[in-house]
């Protein structure tokens, strides 16, 4: 092992963040009708809430009307760096601001029940009906891929980009950097190799290409890093993506780590110049990583956006736990692409739907006619790995046999040939309500009911908060064990409370 402090680049990283729309945020207690009567709550959602009328109310209830555009066409997302940053602030008696909460992100966080495919992805889809709100269905569509730990993997090269800033030496930052390091460092195979570069004006690469036989030189290079002056996120991630190409070798898979706070606030290169050059490496197979560290001077979009640009995923690191869910025992699941570029697409049937809308991947969406085009970019999906679309759909009246949506997921497989994958669900299907749903998906229902909450969505205005904590109290009981849960319960409890 041997250190290098003369490799220096200087290129722009102020001006990364990806703009992201702005929402609204309120909430009430109780829910109500458009009268305003106040209903019972969980214990009571036999007596839904009147229904907008279901053919021209799709636009006013902020629904899509299928007899318009019957296709919802998305790229995949395993991310779940949402939901840890909300975990953070609320644990330390904060909040995140709306823009933050993405609900794909909220709900790839929890264990689904989705049966795992022999290879690449399959669909699964199911659906309850809301107890407030009479003829909509809550739909989830579940995607997964193998579990990881019947996959091989290759060995490893990884590139470590820690952000030395001065900013790292806020509120434990940089030890929960090196603590995180350590764990992924610790599960490595002595076969696989480690370089790091640290960026703080400038970036420098502190440890050349290193077996992980040599751990405690690794290791050294680790506990030797140390917060220093202004933040110049396109040097490191220039440099780090330069060293990643020198280490390129047949057989082996090659990563990019970024652990950051995200703030970047020196640099004089176009910004875009960086997301082209991810992307670009991201074709080549060079996936990234970001991981989100501290609760204070935060840039949650700029971690997540560069995380989609460098076909990777996006974690937030919290707790010592956290970092040994990513990156101890679900090492391979970070770094094994189970099916590359993959899209799906959900249709809704006019016939028996009359609205539908999709909860959250707001900055995932794909034009529909570019399903098939494997040319425009779509999410990679890592191994063991499970995403899920939840949406609220609105039937008409009269039950059908007939299929009211089919979703079909589409993915680049190890030789790069197309794959598709469908499934469908009828309206006789659905479970009655939320205690005859599957355990999972009335967790989805509750994890849905707490993001429209942080948001002020469509749903603040008829599920108040003490509707939701209790809904949120009955959890356990059916999913036992399950510490995530019984968390998500508590958080419940302080965020509404």
């Amino acid at each position: 092992m041997r250190t290098n402090h003369g490799r220096v680049t200087r290129l722009a990283g102020a001006a990364l963040v990806a703009a992201v729309a702005l929402v609204g945020c309120s909430a009430g207690d109780g829910y109500s009708d458009a009268t305003g009567a106040v209903e019972p709550g969980p214990e009571g959602w036999g007596m839904p809430a009147p229904d907008p009328a279901p053919t021209g109310a799709a636009a006013t209830s902020g629904m899509t009307d299928p007899a318009h555009d019957a296709l919802s066409t998305f790229a995949l997302d395993i991310d779940t760096g949402s939901y840890t940053r909300f975990r953070d602030a609320v644990s330390q008696g904060a909040s995140i601001d709306a823009r933050e909460v993405r609900t794909e992100e909220f709900v790839n966080y929890f264990e689904q029940d989705y049966p795992a495919p022999r290879d690449g992805l399959g669909v699964s889809i199911d659906a309850v009906e809301l107890p407030f709100r009479a003829d909509h269905r809550l739909v989830r569509v579940g995607i997964s891929s193998a579990p990881a730990s019947s996959v091989s993997r290759d060995d490893v090269d990884l590139v470590l980009v820690v952000d030395c800033s001065g900013s790292m030496d806020e509120a434990g930052k940089m030890a929960t950097t090196q603590a995180a390091l350590r764990t992924l460092v610790s599960a490595l195979r002595p076969t696989d190799r480690v370089a790091m570069v640290c960026y703080s004006d400038e970036a420098e690469v502190v440890l050349d290409p290193t077996p992980v036989s040599e751990r405690q030189g690794v290791l050294a290079a680790v506990d030797a890093l140390a917060p220093q002056a202004s933040t110049n996120a396109a040097a490191g991630l220039a440099l780090g993506y330069d060293v990643a190409m020198d280490m390129r070798t047949e057989g082996r898979m090659t990563r990019v780590v970024l652990i950051s706070d995200g703030v970047a606030n020196v640099g004089e290169t176009d910004p875009d110049g960086i997301l082209s050059r991810i992307s670009t490496e991201a074709k080549a197979g060079i996936n990234l990583v970001s991981v989100g560290v501290g609760i204070t001077t935060y840039d949650d979009h700029l971690l997540e956006q560069l995380a989609d640009q460098g076909d990777g995923w996006h974690v937030y690191i919290d707790t010592a736990a956290e970092a040994e869910r990513v990156f101890g025992t679900g090492l391979t699941g970070s770094l094994v692409v189970a099916a590359r570029d993959a899209k799906a697409q959900v249709q809704f049937d006019p016939a028996q739907v009359a609205g539908y809308r999709l909860l959250g991947y707001e900055n995932r969406a794909v034009a529909d006619g570019d399903f098939r085009n494997d040319a425009v970019d779509g999410g990679e999906v890592f191994a063991g790995h499970a995403t899920t679309a939840l949406y609220e759909v609105a039937l008409r009246e009269g039950v059908s046999f007939e299929p009211f949506v089919t979703a079909t997921v589409r993915y680049l497989d190890d030789a790069g040939e197309p794959v598709e994958r469908s499934g469908s669900l009828d309206g006789s299907a659905s479970a009655t309500s939320p205690r005859e749903a599957s355990p999972r998906l009335r967790q989805d229902l509750v994890v849905a009911l707490l993001t429209d909450h942080l948001v002020g969505g469509p749903w603040s205005t008829v599920v108040g908060a003490a509707d939701l904590r209790a809904e949120a109290a009955a959890l356990p009981a059916v999913l036992d064990g399950d510490r995530d849960v019984a968390q998500l319960v508590d958080l419940v409890d302080r965020a509404t409370g």
